[in-house]
């Protein structure tokens, strides 16, 4: 059982580690791309559900994360998405 115990730490850390990197990048755009910012927190009505998204992957992103797909240069794709989810849009 100490083995499940560590590794649910490890987890909760990597969790926690993923959060404030979300909380990070969301502070980093609003530097560099505030409309962005504004679209992500419109999109999920919190800062909090805006930055957990950017960084977690999802399959719509091929198993990458939005902050992934930014980091690319694909801004044009999660601003897509991001529309998606909040207005319903389709392609």
């Amino acid at each position: 059982m100490i083995q499940i115990e560590t590794l649910a730490t490890r987890v909760s850390g990597l969790y926690a580690a993923l959060e404030e990197s979300g909380r990070r990048a969301i502070e980093a755009l609003r530097q560099t791309d505030p409309a962005l910012v504004d679209v992500l927190v419109g999109a999920f009505e919190s800062e909090a559900g805006a930055s957990a998204w950017l960084a977690s992957r999802t399959t719509g992103f091929g198993g990458r994360s939005a902050l992934e797909l930014l980091a690319q240069g694909e801004r044009a794709q999660v601003v897509h998405v991001l529309n998606h989810l909040r207005y319903g849009l389709c392609a």
